[in-house]
């Protein structure tokens, strides 16, 4: 287990070491494009206007996004080197970017249409999971959408030799467990074999108005 808070790793070195390893080219947003032409898919006739993603990295989604949606973009990233990046490559202005966590975002209530996660979740130890669940369906007036590594129960996996920053499990049916105002609009799976950038599970759904 990590000797301080997992988000720690994430905003220092080993963070920057994750950081270093993602391309943003021509092929990767491509591929991530493809992946949100299937999540978006089911609400076409009702596209979101404003987006928030938590946890954005090097803004590989976010580039996706705007090949697809002319949305207000909005994205959290804890770490410095990611929202460096991330600026200075033209993808989202200074005043839309936030150094912030997953479990308290610095958004208002229902900011913005739809709030995301891609990969995140599963590095949210489960002591802080609710919380963040709570804020990425807080802030969002009408969407919420995950993708993330799928586990029947909840299990914890080894990442990069490390303990205490990798676990996997239901994320869709604690979100639904957890709020009740919440209904499912789609659901997949994602298989790196047939092109996608990684496998997993994704849920999108929407408030009941």
């Amino acid at each position: 287990m990590p000797s301080e808070r997992p988000v720690e790793h994430w905003k220092g070195a080993f963070g920057d070491a994750y950081i270093s390893r993602n391309v943003a080219d021509i092929a990767a947003v491509r591929q991530r494009t493809l992946a949100w032409g299937r999540y978006l898919w089911p609400i076409m006739a009702e596209l979101p206007n404003s987006v928030l993603e938590v946890g954005c990295s090097i803004g590989i989604n976010l580039r996706a996004l705007k090949n697809l949606v002319g949305a207000e973009l909005f994205a959290v990233e804890p770490n410095e080197s990611a929202r460096k990046r991330v600026i200075a490559e033209g993808v989202l202005d200074t005043d839309h970017i936030f150094d912030a966590t997953a479990d308290r975002l610095p958004l208002a209530d229902g900011a913005v249409e739809l709030s995301f996660t891609t990969g995140v979740l599963i590095h949210v130890p489960p002591s802080e999971l609710p919380a963040a669940m709570d804020e990425l369906h807080r802030v969002s007036s009408r969407y919420v959408l995950m993708s993330e590594y799928f586990a029947d129960q909840p299990e914890e996996k080894a990442y990069r030799g490390e303990t205490g920053l990798l676990f996997k499990r239901d994320f869709g049916a604690m979100m639904l467990e957890r709020h009740r105002d919440l209904k499912l609009v789609d659901y997949g799976f994602l298989w790196k074999h047939a092109g996608a950038s990684d496998s997993g599970n994704w849920w999108l759904f929407e408030k009941r108005g």
